[in-house]
């Protein structure tokens, strides 16, 4: 990808100016950033399950899966500044108050990071996908107080019919083992909430701070954007293996496997292509895709385990096509 152009006013795919940074890159590389953010979202999920040991638990310090991330976001945005020539970004926009500002996404991603790991151990990987769509709710609402955007009612309609489909694919026959533990599925379900707004409030800053100019009217790098970003979630992570009762080993890394580490490197491709989805489309285009994965690692899991497709899962995945159509037809109504 080529560097973001730093002036102010910029030129869409039409080659007309325009100050709005959603239209810098052609149709097709946006829509293949959100085809690539699909795939790797989907392979994150299945690498986590993978990472599991056979009575399902991870063996390892799984505080160490977003730190590990974050130093490989932060690394490889400050070789994409050095690469691109936007040194001079840091003396010409850095500020203090911008910078701090970077503090509140990242906490907000470092939770929900952690929060990932569990409810995937909880609550499995297919409920996973499917209660991480309810963040796209939290976000539709989030985005309406913190960036004024508003939607037209055909577009909440679309909304509220993504959160059906993703409570409808989640309903299924309870056995009595599965009612004997409802206790620790709780925890998961509380998990889910809190990843929830968690989620949306960092999605929906972060588009505020990357979309947003520099004191001084241009446009910032991205890869400068995301070293501050980046930064703090390095602090976040370190922070949390500090306050976290050591293992009794020495190695830190005592207990991971390949598909551990592949989950790592997985993630940290996530989070650069979502913070470029952020910059140039919208949390809404990331929630979408987010609705899709639910469908792809349902469909992963019936194939992999020779079942066949659940009817709950069949409702929900219809539910969601509608909800997708709807969201992208032409949009006449008054928006709220």
């Amino acid at each position: 990808m080529h560097e973001t152009p730093t002036k102010a006013v910029l030129v869409d795919d039409a080659g007309n100016q325009t100050s709005d940074v959603t239209n810098v890159y052609p149709l097709s590389i946006r829509i293949s950033s959100c085809v690539a953010l699909l795939f790797f979202s989907v392979a994150a999920t299945m690498l986590a399950e993978l990472s599991k040991s056979e009575d399902g638990k991870y063996e390892y310090n799984t505080f160490l899966i977003p730190l590990s991330v974050e130093i490989i976001k932060l690394t490889v945005s400050a070789l994409s500044m050095l690469y691109t020539n936007n040194v001079g970004d840091i003396s010409k926009n850095f500020s203090l108050l911008s910078f701090g500002s970077y503090s509140v996404p990242a906490l907000c991603y470092f939770v929900s990071n952690n929060c990932m790991l569990y409810i995937i151990r909880e609550l499995g990987p297919t409920t996973f996908q499917v209660t991480n769509n309810l963040k796209t709710l939290s976000t539709a609402l989030l985005m309406r107080f913190v960036l004024s955007r508003k939607l037209t009612w055909p577009q909440i309609k679309a909304l509220v019919i993504l959160f059906c489909g993703s409570v409808v694919t989640q309903l299924k026959v309870t056995n009595e083992a599965d009612q004997h533990q409802a206790g620790f599925k709780l925890f998961g379900l509380a998990l889910v909430f809190v990843n929830a707004f968690a989620a949306g409030i960092g999605g929906v800053y972060s588009e505020k701070l990357l979309k947003g100019s520099s004191g001084n009217g241009e446009i910032e790098s991205i890869h400068f954007q995301n070293c501050q970003l980046y930064f703090f979630g390095v602090c976040f992570g370190f922070l949390s293996l500090l306050t976290r009762t050591s293992s009794g080993t020495s190695d830190p890394f005592d207990g991971f496997n390949i598909a551990a580490y592949a989950t790592i490197a997985v993630l940290a491709v996530c989070g650069l292509v979502v913070s470029f989805i952020l910059k140039y489309l919208d949390n809404i285009a990331k929630c979408f895709v987010g609705a899709l994965s639910m469908i792809s690692v349902g469909l992963l899991h019936a194939a992999t385990s020779s079942h066949s497709v659940p009817h709950h899962l069949s409702i929900g995945i219809v539910l969601t096509s509608i909800a997708i159509e709807q969201f992208n037809l032409p949009q006449t109504s008054i928006k709220y």
